[in-house]
């Protein structure tokens, strides 16, 4: 009967605590030690001095108005903030390029004619990101190991094309990329001080008063989960609840990770967040959770032994999983078009010229069709003074429409190319016979077209013009069975 008893005087202090909320006070006691420290000293003075309560009013006055005014205007309190938050204003610098957004028709960091499509960063993440060599070779190893033992098995099963398998490439490359970049904007530093330690130090308190509570190590786990009590995490409830955490965390990842309208195709979104989820992030978590790494991680923390000496030079730099998207597949597909493909077909190029009139880009593949007209007369052995004076025109048109900053039609060049174009188009009209031998309008015509074969091609062979292209040819086939079995059948 004892025993009953203090066990329910045990649960009635439990209760007594819940309702008092006392790991509230006790943590308003930590975040505010100096006002808690008063506000217990005028109670105990008032309850002890309770005949001059008309003078201590004076100080209860003067305490709560402190109180008021500072919880009112703190950004962060326990207490809500009744009126504006006064905050610093502080510069926000670009999340994954210090250098901004370039556009990738006029290079300008805030583009308001193109749209944001043709942001460069948006498909190439790892522009200007090179690594060491054996550093590419190993995460291009653990990427390909992901691909033998977790799509290849059911996958060859189906199909023998990689056409699927390339674009998984492609994929894990943009979402190494972009983690890459991220993870040299992390203060390490800081991200350790400011919630590692305090993760750290709250479950070591758990784990003390776990220890405290059970005789011996076997229920200590149970006996840990129980002290964490609804601040434990949804994902250690049940192995099941930790996989579905891991699919949800990995859904909203994607719009940071993952190329622009990637997961607009459903069933290529489910395939990466299993892959990702279940084969990549799940065995990761696993690994970093198991004691022995747990305690190396510490051990090569607090080690201050240098390090020893290299034996062999840095490897090279170089792109950033470069060789690892490399196209494996040389079957022709139908959503990998050439440019010249495109030109070829007069429809296609009818379609693709209204898709850079869409993306606000038809002036680069005029600036193509200038450049080849106007080689085709430059090239002429014999020119006569008025051709010159024409050509000096054409390329003093070029100049303007294209390498001006005030121009609407401008595309981003290396400067050294659009002086040497400048000093051609203002110079006197014999002087254009130079470009027979200066490289400067070559070199320009070249990186216009390698922006419509890896920029623009791609986007357009995705586009909605391009598959109105495909639906018409099947519509023109569909409609001539049926004309032929028509006529089959009057026959």
């Amino acid at each position: 009967w004892g025993c009953h008893r203090m066990a329910g005087i045990l649960t009635y202090v439990e209760d007594l605590k819940r309702g008092l909320k006392i790991d509230a006070l006790r943590e308003a006691g930590r975040q505010y030690p100096v006002f808690c420290f008063l506000l217990l000293s005028m109670l105990s003075l008032t309850v002890l001095l309770n005949r001059y309560i008309h003078i201590l009013m004076v100080f209860w006055s003067f305490l709560a108005g402190v109180i008021t005014f500072y919880c009112s205007l703190g950004p962060e309190s326990l207490l809500p903030n009744i009126f504006f938050t006064v905050k610093p204003r502080s510069r926000q610098e670009q999340e994954l390029f210090p250098l901004g957004h370039s556009c990738a028709v006029c290079g300008k960091v805030k583009c308001k004619r193109h749209r944001p499509t043709l942001l460069l960063e948006n498909y190439q993440p790892w522009l200007d990101l090179k690594v060491h060599s054996k550093v590419d070779a190993s995460v291009a190893e653990v990427f390909e190991l992901v691909l033998e033992n977790f799509v290849y098995p059911w996958y060859r099963d189906i199909t023998d094309d990689e056409a699927c398998v390339d674009e998984l490439r492609m994929t894990f490359r943009f979402f190494a990329s972009v983690l890459v970049r991220r993870a040299q904007k992390v203060d390490i530093p800081a991200v350790f001080a400011d919630k590692v330690m305090k993760a750290a130090m709250k479950h070591i308190e758990v784990i003390a008063k776990a220890r405290g509570r059970v005789k011996n190590l076997e229920g200590l786990q149970q006996a840990a989960l129980d002290e964490y009590g609804p601040d434990l995490h949804i994902a250690l409830h049940s192995r099941k609840d930790e996989l579905t955490y891991l699919r949800k965390l990995t859904e909203m990842l994607f719009p940071y990770v993952m190329p622009p309208k990637a997961t607009d195709c459903r069933s290529l979104a489910l395939l990466l967040r299993e892959v990702m989820a279940g084969s990549v992030i799940l065995p990761t978590m696993d690994f970093m959770a198991d004691p022995d790494t747990v305690n190396l991680m510490v051990l090569i923390f607090v080690d201050d032994t240098p390090p020893e000496p290299a034996t062999e030079p840095p490897s090279a730099l170089v792109p950033f999983l470069q060789k690892y998207a490399d196209v494996s597949s040389k079957k022709p597909s139908v959503l990998k078009l050439e440019l010249r493909e495109i030109r070829d077909q007069q429809d296609l190029l009818f379609r693709f010229m209204n898709f850079l009139k869409q993306e606000g880009a038809v002036h680069v593949l005029q600036f193509c069709l200038a450049v080849e007209e106007f080689n085709d007369k430059i090239l002429s052995p014999e020119l006569s003074d008025s051709e010159l004076q024409r050509l000096h025109g054409e390329v003093l048109h070029i100049y303007e429409t294209y390498c001006l900053d005030e121009s609407i039609d401008k595309i981003s060049f290396d400067p050294f190319i659009v002086e040497e174009i400048r000093n051609i188009a203002k110079g006197p009209y014999t002087d254009v016979v130079k470009l027979q031998t200066i490289p400067c309008l070559f070199e320009a015509y070249e990186h216009v077209l390698s922006l419509l074969e890896r920029v623009f091609t791609p986007m357009f062979c995705h586009s909605d013009e391009y598959f109105r292209h495909l639906l018409r040819g099947a519509e023109s086939l569909t409609r001539n069975s049926r004309i032929n079995r028509s006529v089959i059948w009057i026959i």
